[in-house]
Parts: structure tokens; C-alpha cells; sequence
């Protein structure tokens, strides 16, 4: 089964090849190809976490005031959920699904090592490559450092625009929170040596995650404006 998703991925990465003539816009591609794909389960995942946030609030009340009986403290807690309409698993569909995606490319680059060690891609495989090897790949295949502090920042932004707790506290932490795993999978990606190829898909699906989320902050921001609009004109017109 796996063998059959690999080859399946491959198939479609050389179709495109086929199209572009680089191996390097062709992981590009298919990163937007996937993006579409979960187009729908990472919008939810935004928006489960947009919700969550907004009763967070509520929720802390809930906590300080059932801290010494648990029962009643999950019963509310779930009372909370179902009144706002909110599912608190409902962020975490997207990463399940994009990191057995991540693990079958990796296993693709694996399988094909021979064909990403002759392809090339902008700064990749340059002579700048093999003037400075500590930075940069000779290859699709080999680990380009420079690339990876790009994808570290790509990471540390797509952090930035899921933190959407109203406390503040609560944002520092996220904020902490979010630099924390961005040094940590940079420092482990980079101990791991991994492919150039990889991060490049990774890179752009981050990028394009970024993009979605500030399209749905915007979406939504009209629809506050109009609500806290009509809310000021009720509350004049309740005081003339």
C-alpha cells in the first residue's frame, strides 16, 4: 500500500516534470495541488481555532469554578462547546492528514534518491553550491542550510497568524510557544539532514497556509465591523 502511494506520488511529480522540465517547480506544484486538497480541513482547522479562542474566556470561568470537581468541570466544559457550536478536535484533522503526506514524499525523495541527485532547482546545484557546501545543496537530494532558515521563518510566520487568543497572556504563550517549535523542528530537520526536495514542498505549502489564514481573518473581519457597527447604533438609539 505504501509502495502503491509512493509510486503514485512519483507518477504525478514526473507528469509535471514533464510540464515545468524541473523537478524543483514541480514539487511546487504539487505542494498547491495538496493545498487545494485540504483546502476545506485546514479552513476548519483556522476557524475551530478562532472559535476556541473566542470562549476561552468562558471556559477559564468554568475552571475556576469547578476546579475541585471534575465531573461537573467536563460537563460544563462540553455544555460550553455545544452552545457555541465548537469542536475542540476540530484543528487537529489537517495536521493528521498533511504529515502522512509529508512522510510518503519523503519516502518518494528516498526511493528516487538517483533522480533528485541530478536535479536542481534556483540556488540549488549552482556554483554557489559548491563554493560554500556548509550552505548550500548540490542537489535536490542533499540539505541546503540557507533553505531551511527560510522554511524556520515560513514556520515562525504560519505560528504568528494562528495565534488568535483574545487574553494576552494566553497570546504571549502561544507566541512562546510558536518560536519554541519553530527552533526546534529547524534544529531537528537540520540534524536530520533532510532533502532540499522535501523542504521546497514544505516551504510552499507554510507559505500558501499563511496566505489562507489572513484570507480568512479578512473574510471575517467585514462581518465583526457590521456587527459592532449595529451594536453602537441600538445602543444610541437606546439612550436618545
Amino acid at each position: 500500500m505504501i509502495e502503491f502511494f509512493s509510486t503514485l506520488i512519483m507518477n504525478l511529480i514526473n507528469f509535471l516534470v514533464a510540464i515545468t522540465g524541473s523537478y524543483g517547480w514541480a514539487l511546487v506544484i504539487l505542494a498547491v495541488l495538496i493545498k487545494i486538497i485540504l483546502y476545506g480541513p485546514t479552513k476548519q482547522q483556522f476557524e475551530s481555532m478562532k472559535n476556541m479562542s473566542k470562549i476561552q474566556p468562558q471556559a477559564q470561568k468554568i475552571q475556576e469554578l469547578y476546579k475541585d470537581n471534575p465531573q461537573k468541570l467536563q460537563e460544563e466544559t462540553m455544555k460550553l462547546y455545544k452552545e457555541n457550536n465548537v469542536n475542540p478536535m476540530g484543528g487537529c484533522l489537517p495536521m493528521f492528514i498533511q504529515l502522512p503526506i509529508l512522510w510518503l514524499i519523503w519516502r518518494v525523495i528516498m526511493n528516487y534518491q538517483n533522480v533528485f541527485e541530478r536535479s536542481y532547482f534556483l540556488w540549488i546545484g549552482t556554483p554557489l553550491a559548491y563554493k560554500h557546501p556548509d550552505w548550500f545543496a548540490k542537489s535536490l537530494a542533499g540539505q541546503d542550510v540557507f533553505l531551511l532558515f527560510i522554511y524556520g521563518f515560513s514556520m515562525y510566520l504560519t505560528q504568528k497568524t494562528t495565534t488568535v487568543a483574545s487574553d494576552p497572556k494566553m497570546a504571549a504563550q502561544q507566541n512562546s510557544m510558536g518560536l519554541f517549535m519553530t527552533v526546534f523542528f529547524t534544529w531537528m530537520m537540520f540534524q536530520w539532514k533532510m532533502p532540499c526536495a522535501l523542504i521546497i514542498y514544505w516551504l510552499v505549502f507554510n507559505l500558501l497556509s499563511i496566505v489562507q489564514q489572513v484570507m480568512i481573518m479578512n473574510d471575517n473581519k467585514p462581518k465583526q465591523q457590521k456587527a459592532e457597527t449595529e451594536t453602537k447604533i441600538k445602543a444610541k438609539g437606546q439612550t436618545a
